[in-house]
């Protein structure tokens, strides 16, 4: 096991939203990405706790100002995640978007579509060679943490399952790259809800792969490509086209099944 689980506490003089706001927000993201295929995972971690790992694949941790606080939290598409990627040489935790562009900004019904938040088809043009750069560059390979992770569960009257692993941090095998426009969602000065507005990002994707016996039979399509050891996490981070061979189910002793949806872990 990587290291031991704790809770994370925000200081009352924290700058970020009080604890019940957020709770309320962490909430609406969970019950809005509700029945989507590995749209939905939850973070509970420390900044701390993740530089305890880091230093089992790197000597050398930074977090980027912006991450500040790693309060509990639900991370749908489009929200902005926390990961992990090398640069300098050291692990830095820095705060991503979570989805790439789609193939073009509107669905046929004339709708916004959605980003693209996994990655399953290696063989297809928009991954082999639009998106070559980014999959193969060790610069662009990144490594999301969860604690847990949901399928849409057709049995449970639209909620989801959720799923965690035996160990005490995984990693969803992860890609991002730089993009700018104005399809995507962010806060805009005067108004109350999030805007679609010009802005530069950098976004995230992670691959996902067939589901192993634990998953199957809730959602028989696919799951997240899970990493728990720290020398898979060295594979992926150092690029190449081998490396897809991580792009299989994690072991079924590894994973469990957490029936009941919950705010904290």
């Amino acid at each position: 096991m990587f290291f031991i689980r704790s809770r994370v506490k925000v200081p009352a003089e924290s700058h970020h939203l009080s604890f019940v706001v957020f709770a309320r927000l962490d909430k609406a993201v969970a019950n809005r990405f509700r029945s989507r295929m590995c749209n939905l995972y939850r973070f509970n971690r420390t900044a701390d706790e993740l530089r305890i790992f880091s230093n089992l694949i790197t000597n050398g941790f930074q977090a980027d100002p912006e991450v500040g606080n790693l309060a509990p939290a639900f991370i749908g598409a489009d929200q902005d995640g926390s990961v992990l990627r090398r640069v300098g040489g050291k692990m830095r935790l820095s705060k991503l978007r979570w989805g790439f562009p789609p193939t073009k900004p509107k669905n046929d019904k004339g709708k916004w579509a959605e980003p693209i938040t996994n990655i399953r088809n290696l063989e297809s043009r928009w991954w082999r060679d639009v998106n070559r750069e980014w999959m193969l560059e060790p610069n662009y390979r990144c490594l999301v943490p969860f604690t847990r992770f949901a399928e849409p569960n057709p049995k449970s009257g639209g909620k989801n399952a959720w799923f965690a692993t035996e160990t005490e941090q995984s990693f969803f095998a992860g890609v991002w790259r730089p993009w700018s426009g104005d399809t995507r969602l962010i806060v805009v000065e005067g108004k109350n809800r999030r805007a679609r507005a010009q802005a530069a990002f950098e976004l995230y994707s992670f691959l996902t792969t067939a589901p192993n016996q634990i998953v199957k039979p809730v959602h028989d399509k696919a799951m997240p490509v899970i990493l728990t050891e720290p020398d898979e996490c060295e594979e992926w981070l150092a690029g190449g086209a081998e490396s897809f061979r991580l792009q299989r189910p994690v072991a079924s002793d590894k994973l469990k099944i957490v029936h009941a949806e919950q705010d904290t872990d």
